[in-house]
């Protein structure tokens, strides 16, 4: 198990940002609580993360919840969704939306990745 480093930023504002440390088995609803609790965001917004390319090109989209009356069919699921599953690369980019009518966009970039070596430490953590 690794722990992994997130630099969270605002698209519309580069020089905020949040440093998010988290556990690689951990999952994007663990993820996804300890951005909008950094943040002082409501959590019970629609949510989704999408894996991107090095371009921010969005890839498979990771949903917070099944909205009614949506189609949820073939959407995954943050809380079915282990980190370590869908990082391929140690500078893996994910692109987050929040509260789509409002339309918060984040990008969310790994930047470190190292050996869990402070057992009993509780993740995640905003670290920055």
């Amino acid at each position: 198990m690794a722990i992994y480093r997130f630099r969270i930023s605002f698209e519309e504002f580069d020089d905020i940002h949040r440093d998010i440390e988290i556990k690689s088995i951990q999952s994007f609803e663990q993820l996804h609580l300890a951005i909008q609790e950094s943040i002082g965001f409501d959590a019970s917004k629609p949510a989704s993360f999408y894996m991107s390319n090095d371009n921010w090109k969005k890839g498979q989209e990771i949903v917070y919840s099944l909205q009614e009356g949506k189609n949820g069919e073939g959407k995954l699921l943050m809380k079915d969704a282990d980190l370590c599953d869908f990082i391929a690369d140690p500078h893996q980019k994910i692109y987050y939306v929040f509260d789509a009518p409002s339309q918060w966009t984040f990008f969310i970039e790994l930047f470190k990745i190292s050996p869990d070596s402070a057992p009993g430490k509780k993740y995640p953590v905003c670290v920055k």
